[in-house]
């Protein structure tokens, strides 16, 4: 059985996927958890630490698990990092459309720390083309940011998609090492 906390933020993430932040209330949310609007209060002071909490709860479960997938072997690390990532966002489709939604917006004081970890995410990608570039596997004219803004892009554009996951990660990861020439 889930915490009343748990109940909450999964309640409020299904309500923030379909809903721009100032289309939901806290009403709202307290119905959907099946809670009364005082234990919301309880355990979130507003409606934008609540929105942040579950930011950075998703933020730290997506870190936690593409950080458990490295690798020696920078090639198998890069594709432990793409299927990683496209398996997350495919099994938490309602965080992925409250993170894409609002991704422009992190800078925010409060979601800060939500910017940072999505840095984090961005900076794990990095560090694995980094040292493939520094160990000759990829070309090292390759400009890192660039490159990691469209693995980036292609997962999170194909994720909508009603291609199956492990399919679209192996065609991103294909794409990326072996390119699109016969």
């Amino acid at each position: 059985m889930l915490c009343k906390k748990d109940s909450i933020l999964g309640a409020a993430t299904g309500l923030f996927s379909k809903r721009p932040y100032h289309m939901v209330a806290m009403d709202d949310i307290a119905q959907k958890a099946r809670v009364a609007k005082g234990t919301l209060y309880y355990h979130f002071r507003s409606k934008e630490d609540l929105y942040a909490a579950l930011l950075q709860e998703g933020l730290d479960n997506l870190l936690i698990r593409l950080k458990a997938e490295s690798n020696e072997n920078t090639i198998e690390e890069l594709k432990l990092f793409v299927n990683g990532l496209a398996e997350f966002f495919s099994e938490k489709k309602e965080f992925f459309e409250v993170l894409k939604r609002e991704e422009g917006k992190l800078l925010s004081r409060k979601l800060k720390n939500c910017y940072e970890k999505t840095c984090s995410v961005k900076g794990l990608l990095h560090s694995i083309l980094q040292k493939g570039m520094d160990e000759g596997i990829f070309r090292s004219s390759l400009n890192v940011q660039i490159i990691s803004e469209i693995i980036l892009g292609m997962i999170k554009s194909a994720i909508d998609g009603k291609i199956e996951t492990k399919k679209l990660s192996g065609t991103i990861f294909d794409m990326l090492i072996y390119g699109i020439k016969a």
